[in-house]
């Protein structure tokens, strides 16, 4: 494994470590409708797989990552609420889930502040899971080594060229030979594989920790101890650390990485109407990473040039998952044809098409049209 900088940095160290049950990108409804060409219950039944796998994985590296469980997606309009609650039992009695609607009364029991006058109410996940993803990651990482995994740290990718029998990997720090290579470059791609360079956008996933607060004040925001998500056609999380001495809050408030002063005001003045009393608490950490946007909002996986890839998956989940498939791929040799993965026209624009992405969902998310997911 070679990885341009330290393992999990960028999008997946930054992460809130939300390891969520629904599918990402397909939603709740009725789970016969296809979507992408496939009926929902089978993405969803995917990704409880992979929730699973990846669960199994963490257990097996012996780390202590802080998992806690439990989830609450916050339902912004009275649609979105009737929404969930429509199909929850038919979802529960399908997956073997026990998922619960709370109304806007009893989301006080979930959580402080503004949350129950500004949402209609919120489904409570009670399968869903949270970790400290740096500790869960570092586990992981020991799990290969320990399996004979070489992973070269800070050593950048400049260049693949084919050869006879497999590749030629430039990297910065010397030339090795592969016979098959797989790319997982996400939200960094860069000009080293340019077909994926253009199919792929870097948008910035941002997250900031507050300082050492009380553990009361911790528990008044964050009442069941689960995390809360807001999640219109932008995901926005608000969690308490292990510890219970800190919040987390993460969400793309930005289209740009911003400084990290900008970047705490913009998620500080979001969270700070659903949780007045974070008015006087100063942030003293700020991260950022970058996630690949796709044309079509999904994760894509497949094989160019005989090379392997795969990018835009959304979440831990997803993206241990997709690890899994190709690795999978790479052992049966099973040739992976991916049709469907559009390139972004004017890629060089790359700021251009950031700004108009998140105007774009802004003005869905103040619409109320909001995606729940």
């Amino acid at each position: 494994m070679i990885e341009a900088n330290h393992i999990g940095a960028g999008a997946t160290g930054a992460s809130l470590g939300v390891l969520s049950t629904p599918a990402a990108g397909i939603g709740f409804g009725d789970p016969d409708e296809v979507i992408h060409g496939r009926p929902r219950k089978l993405w969803h039944r995917d990704r409880l797989a992979a929730q699973r796998f990846l669960l199994r994985l963490i257990d097996e590296s012996g780390t202590d990552c802080e998992l806690q469980q439990g989830a609450v997606l916050l339902a912004p309009t009275t649609q979105n609420f009737e929404h969930l609650a429509g199909t929850v039992e038919s979802r529960n009695a399908l997956y073997e889930s026990s998922d619960v609607m709370l109304n806007a009364d009893e989301l006080g029991q979930e959580a402080g502040g503004r949350v129950a006058e500004k949402f209609a109410g919120g489904l409570v996940m009670s399968d869903a899971h949270f970790v400290q993803p740096a500790r869960m990651i570092a586990g992981l990482a020991g799990l290969a080594r320990s399996l004979g995994v070489l992973i070269c740290e800070r050593t950048e990718v400049v260049g693949v060229q084919a050869r006879k029998g497999g590749f030629r990997i430039l990297t910065n720090g010397g030339d090795v030979s592969a016979g098959n290579v797989f790319v997982a470059t996400g939200g960094y791609t860069r000009d080293a594989v340019p077909y994926l360079r253009a199919r792929t956008l870097g948008l910035p996933s941002i997250g900031i920790a507050s300082e050492e607060i009380p553990e009361e004040e911790v528990r008044d925001i964050c009442r069941s101890g689960r995390v809360l998500i807001v999640n219109r056609f932008r995901t926005y999380t608000c969690r308490p650390t292990g510890d219970g001495r800190r919040i987390v809050l993460g969400g793309p408030v930005s289209e740009v990485p911003g400084t990290p002063f900008e970047n705490v005001r913009r998620l500080h003045d979001y969270f700070v109407r659903l949780f007045p009393d974070l008015t006087g608490v100063e942030f003293t950490h700020s991260w950022v990473g970058m996630v690949a946007a796709t044309r079509d909002g999904a994760g894509h996986s497949g094989m160019h040039n005989g090379i392997r890839y795969s990018l835009g998956a959304s979440g831990l989940v997803s993206c241990a998952d997709a690890g899994r498939r190709m690795a999978q791929s790479i052992l049966h040799d099973d040739t992976v044809v991916d049709s469907q993965f559009r390139r972004w026209p004017m890629r060089d624009s790359e700021h251009l098409w950031c700004r108009a992405a998140a105007f774009t969902d802004g003005l869905r998310d103040l619409v109320g049209k909001s995606r729940l997911r």
